[in-house]
């Protein structure tokens, strides 16, 4: 160990006569463990957010969706152009029906998104796999009652309902469970005389709740509805026309490629979209609103490193006759200036460790502390209907916690450079003229 070391260890350890220093020690570094942490758990969250919420747009969503004007009527044409193609990691392509409607349940009435899928064709197994109870099955249900004729004789009736699965939040606002009859409520035009403007009267449509669904999209969780498509195709009368087309791939980010590709086969009547075009801007802003917060979090740590200056500084002025006799001895400047380097190098060390520490800590826990603070607290700080998602999400990455270590690490070495730079410029013979 060379001297520089020495008395660097020194300088930190010894406790007499330096009581106020060893205090501004402490406190600069927990600033910078307090920035460090707190800026790794920003990113963690961050990241998983993007994570999670591109994830079950991923699952839910279709990865490119076809529509057409005025609803789509050539299904098995626009079906053959796009299996022609014999697209790479292609998991399904089905058509679809789309519509809004009103579900009335044992509780109350609420408006939903309806949407009749193809259980044959299309890929349901985020819906399966998140199934709260009940089961994914859309055959048609026979329930067998008794109807009471005249007062002494009762009619076997049997009745068929249609299968609906309702998210978690939208079963729960209806009241409803596994088992119950909801009914759909859709506006439905009368036809009548063309120079009479035309009459919109409302159908109501009963169906048997076989399932519930919770993906963790509070979206999909409190407004989707899934139908079979052809019960969809009876409830807004559409015949065999479908509201489009959906494609999933087992690689997502070719979504974007072949939307362009495809779109070429088809006449500009027909409209394509991918996964992303539903929510570019904000994709866009996390990834801004992570830039951002990254820089801010960033001057916390900038800040923390000005408390190692004013700590450097105040123990050059107190080892101001150390120095000197140093410098007599024959310590050179470069000696003098390693040892304040590594003071600040030091302090800058051990508040990084500590941040670190603190941070995947803090990582790791911080759904729980937000469930904590709202049982105890009633402070909701991550309401899932303004944040989509129904917890916290995290992923700590490794390549994050190198650059905030790497930064934090290279801001106290900077720091320790001025006061380095004072003690090296020293005067050995002013140093110690009084003494």
């Amino acid at each position: 160990m060379g001297f520089e070391f020495f008395i660097a260890k020194r300088h930190l350890t010894r406790r007499r006569k330096t009581g106020f220093i060893s205090l501004i020690s402490l406190i600069s570094v927990l600033g910078i463990a307090i920035g460090v942490a707190a800026l790794i758990i920003v990113l963690s969250v961050m990241t998983g957010f993007d994570r999670d919420f591109k994830e079950k747009v991923i699952n839910v969503q279709p990865h490119v969706l076809i529509q057409k004007e005025g609803n789509l009527d050539d299904v098995k044409g626009a079906l053959s152009i796009i299996r022609s193609h014999n697209i790479p990691g292609l998991v399904s392509v089905a058509p679809f029906v789309e519509g809004q409607a009103i579900l009335r349940g044992p509780r109350g009435a609420i408006g939903a998104a309806v949407k009749g899928v193809d259980p044959e064709n299309d890929d349901l197994s985020i819906f399966q796999k998140h199934m709260v109870s009940g089961m994914l099955n859309f055959q048609d249900v026979t329930q067998t009652s008794r109807k009471r004729f005249l007062w002494f004789f009762k009619k076997k009736q049997e009745t068929r309902y249609g299968s609906i699965f309702v998210g978690e939040y939208l079963a729960a606002a209806l009241g409803a469970q596994v088992g119950d009859i909801v009914y759909l409520i859709t506006p439905i035009p009368e036809k009548q005389n063309p120079l009479m403007p035309n009459t919109i009267y409302v159908k109501t449509w009963p169906f048997l709740v076989r399932g519930i669904f919770h993906v963790g999209l509070s979206d999909f969780d409190s407004q989707l509805a899934l139908l079979d498509i052809k019960q969809a195709q009876k409830v807004y009368q559409m015949g065999d026309r479908v509201s489009g087309i959906s494609l999933r791939l087992r690689d997502a980010e070719q979504a974007e490629k072949w939307k362009w590709i495809l779109s070429g086969d088809f006449t500009n009547q027909y409209s394509f979209r991918s996964w992303f075009d539903w929510n570019p801007a904000f994709f866009r802003a996390l990834q801004v609103e992570k830039a951002m917060m990254a820089i801010l979090l960033f001057l916390i740590v900038i800040v923390a490193t000005f408390n190692i200056i004013s700590t450097l500084v105040m123990v050059v002025m107190e080892k101001t006759k150390d120095i000197g006799i140093l410098r007599a001895l024959g310590a050179t400047q470069s000696g003098i200036r390693k040892i304040f380097v590594i003071q600040g190098f030091t302090i800058g060390f051990f508040g990084v460790f500590a941040g670190v520490c603190l941070g995947i800590l803090g990582a790791l826990n911080v759904d729980g502390l937000a469930k904590f603070l709202k049982e105890t607290f009633g402070l909701e700080v991550f309401p899932s209907n303004i944040y989509y998602l129904d917890k916290i999400p995290c992923v700590i990455r490794a390549e994050d916690i190198v650059i905030v270590v790497g930064v934090a690490l290279l801001a106290a070495v900077f720091a320790g450079l001025y006061p380095a730079h004072r003690a090296a410029k020293l005067n050995p013979v002013e140093a110690l003229r009084y003494e």
